[in-house]
């Protein structure tokens, strides 16, 4: 039977494109610094190390605002979310600790040394071996712990930098990124024995694991680049240029896609985990530092170290508007500003350099 007539009208206009591209829901502002983030899609909160406040920062997923603040070591980077236990875990730089919170009522439950001038930077996390894995940026270890104990069960040898650590439960095998050797440490996380090296570009910043495309993504900060190895072999597949210094990622549930947290750009990268390209980039705050997916919406959330917020990303998987050719500051006049020469202590003007090209470094000390 023919029912064209009655067939209702093709959606179009502003609100159908709408729906066809990601969109910003939500920035709420949570404390100075914030890095890694951790997310519980059933309990609906998100879990933010705020580095330069020296705390953890829960979110209200629906309501999209902060709940508690837990004091925690000096300079937390990474935080893990131990389900099972209902514990967090955050690794604090500058106290040379392990600092274990309750998810659900922000109290502290230990703290846990991992060695003098260790520098502890990135955190692993095994659920089904009961492990969580420290990596010792300055000392070139990795820290083992008995996630239900709390208690150091073992040191692995890495290398210099040692920093982000990824898991790959299947294999019982972890990866550590040494950012300073320009390499992985891969270890069993079992026996806490260090299996292999693998040379990788300069400055891996980020390791992470998707199960189900059976990948390791290695994110390059210093060249804007992602290797792409195979977990099965651990030889590199590819290599993905994405945007400025690339420090934080993450991988779609379904592992169709991961993104990429491009922290000079304050941008995110969507790369197609299949063929190994980007389909598209999602604007977010000053220098992202690390993104989570909230498997029960969908949404990606990011950390903006440089805004002290937390992006939140309703369907992160669509491309967005267009945006302009051109930066917003192009053919804008440039302030009037003054600064001490560097050798002399001559005060400098911009006035001095009027018509003429020059170059402004700015250096940023992470």
């Amino acid at each position: 039977m023919a029912m064209s007539g009655n067939l209702p009208p093709r959606p179009s206009g502003p609100a159908c494109r709408a729906e066809r591209a990601h969109a910003v829901v939500a920035e709420p502002r949570l404390g100075a610094g914030p890095e890694a983030v951790a997310v519980d899609p059933a309990g609906r909160r998100a879990y933010v190390a705020c580095s330069r406040d020296n705390a953890v920062v829960a979110v209200d997923l629906d309501r999209r605002v902060p709940v508690w603040r837990a004091d925690v070591g000096r300079e937390p980077i990474p935080v893990v979310l131990d389900l099972p236990s209902r514990r967090l875990f955050t690794a604090d730089a500058r106290s040379d600790t392990v600092t274990v919170l309750d998810a659900d009522t922000a109290a502290r439950v230990a703290q846990i040394p991992v060695g003098k001038d260790a520098y502890p930077a990135g955190l692993g996390h095994d659920p089904e071996r009961r492990r969580i894995f420290c990596g010792n940026t300055a000392a070139g270890t990795i820290t083992a712990i008995d996630a239900d104990r709390l208690a150091v069960i073992g040191t692995i040898p890495a290398e210099l930098g040692a920093g982000s650590i990824a898991v790959d439960g299947r294999r019982g095998r972890g990866y550590c990124a040494n950012f300073m050797s320009a390499s992985l440490t891969v270890f069993d996380t079992e026996s806490l024995r260090p299996l292999e090296r693998i040379a990788v570009g300069e400055g891996p910043c980020k390791v992470v694991v998707n199960p189900v495309a059976d990948q390791l993504y290695v994110a390059g900060s210093l060249h804007g680049t992602v290797q792409r190895l195979s977990l099965a072999t651990g030889r590199p597949l590819d290599e993905v240029r994405v945007e400025r210094a690339p420090v934080g990622m993450c991988v779609a549930p379904d592992g169709s896609r991961f993104y990429v947290c491009n922290r000079g750009a304050g941008t995110v990268s969507v790369i197609d985990a299949v063929g190994g390209t980007e389909t598209h980039r999602i604007t977010v705050g000053n220098g992202p530092g690390d993104c989570q997916i909230d498997a029960a919406s969908g949404r990606l959330l990011v950390s903006n170290a440089g805004s002290g917020t937390l992006t939140m990303v309703d369907r992160p998987w669509l491309p967005g508007a267009e945006r302009p050719p051109t930066h917003a500051a192009v053919g804008r006049k440039l302030p009037e500003f003054a600064l001490p020469d560097a050798r002399t202590g001559e005060v400098r003007t911009t006035r001095e350099w009027a018509e003429k090209r020059y170059l402004i470094n700015f250096f940023a000390s992470w």
